[in-house]
């Protein structure tokens, strides 16, 4: 028995080393091991002596793999294949077939994770008692959709408040605002892409019953890194103005310029700046634009607090009001 298990122990290590995969590189030197992956041009072996060895894949002359690994072709397709070698940038496989080193874009892919909504729910409230009588409340919603060839982004605000008058004691009305967007980006390169967007907004104080935007454009994605990502677009967008008091509404065809500044300090706090503005084409007077400024920090893992200065500028307003409403909100929510 001893003997027996003398003679296979020495061929079972000599199976277990034949099992390996090998690549052979452009000077000479063979490294084995186990094929992890192979992507943006760089190969990735698991060596028992050297752990994950990682090589460009223009320095591979040969390649064999004892198992069939995932590949993956320029055009997207995938197949299993056993690989035999590779002979002047044509890689063969054991069970037939061949294809070229050039038109191979990854070795066992990694999986493509499913594309998650991420964005945020502010709520917040103010109760002032004393000389003056207010309470407040506000509520916002972000959320954003990424994925490989398009972009879905959503948002909605509301603020409410009253004020007591002194002397009868009555509670007035001192903000009511409604309003929330859609916007819908497809990417036709890694940088630029065709939008259509729509956005609504109700506010009683400033006399808008409804104000209601809808166009299409271009856009450009000028920075998307880590920290900082920076968007700029450009388009026509139909605008509506209906008043609440019944002055005449206001309707034109205007152009639609817009930027979007998002950069994170840290990994718990981050800026966001926008201004989206839409200058009437028939009327140089009707403009109308927001920009938004927010300082989010994140109070736990999925606990925000928030600060946004936001300001809308009409400068056609309903008659008697004002043009300019600034709006600085203190809130706290939670992140997704």
């Amino acid at each position: 028995m001893r003997s027996l298990f003398g003679l296979l122990f020495p061929a079972l290590l000599s199976a277990a080393a034949i099992a390996q995969d090998k690549v052979t590189l452009n000077n000479g030197d063979v490294l084995t091991g186990q094929v992890r992956t192979m992507t943006d041009g760089k190969l990735t072996l698991n060596s028992a002596a050297l752990g994950d060895v990682v090589v460009p894949m223009a320095e591979v002359r040969d390649l064999q793999t004892a198992e069939q690994v995932q590949l993956k072709t320029s055009t997207g397709d995938l197949i299993r294949r056993r690989i035999a070698g590779i002979d002047s940038g044509t890689m063969r496989f054991h069970d037939a077939g061949s294809e070229l080193v050039a038109n191979l874009a990854a070795i066992n892919p990694p999986e493509r994770k499913e594309a998650d909504w991420t964005g945020a729910l502010k709520l917040g409230a103010g109760l002032i008692s004393g000389n003056t009588e207010r309470r407040s409340a506000s509520g916002a919603f972000d959320a954003e959709l990424r994925r490989t060839g398009d972009r879905l982004a959503a948002d909605a605000q509301w603020d409410y408040a009253q004020d007591q008058d002194q002397a009868t004691e009555q509670w007035n009305l001192t903000q009511r605002r409604t309003g929330g967007g859609l916007k819908y980006d497809r990417f036709v390169t890694e940088t630029t892409y065709a939008l259509a967007t729509t956005r609504v907004l109700g506010d009683t104080m400033a006399d808008l019953d409804l104000r209601w935007t809808a166009g299409l454009g271009y856009g450009f994605q000028l920075l998307d890194g880590a920290e900082t990502k920076l968007t700029a677009e450009a388009g026509l967008s139909y605008l509506t103005e209906n008043f609440r008091s019944g002055a005449p509404s206001n309707d034109y065809l205007a152009a639609r310029i817009a930027y979007k500044l998002r950069h994170t300090f840290n990994e718990r706090t981050k800026l966001i700046h926008g201004v989206e503005a839409f200058p009437s084409t028939e009327n140089s007077e009707d403009v109308y634009f927001q920009a938004t400024t927010e300082l989010r920090t994140n109070l736990t893992d999925s606990m925000i607090g928030s600060i946004a200065w936001i300001w809308d500028y009409d400068n056609t307003p309903a008659p008697t009001r004002e043009r300019s409403d600034h709006r600085v909100l203190l809130t706290v929510g939670w992140s997704f």
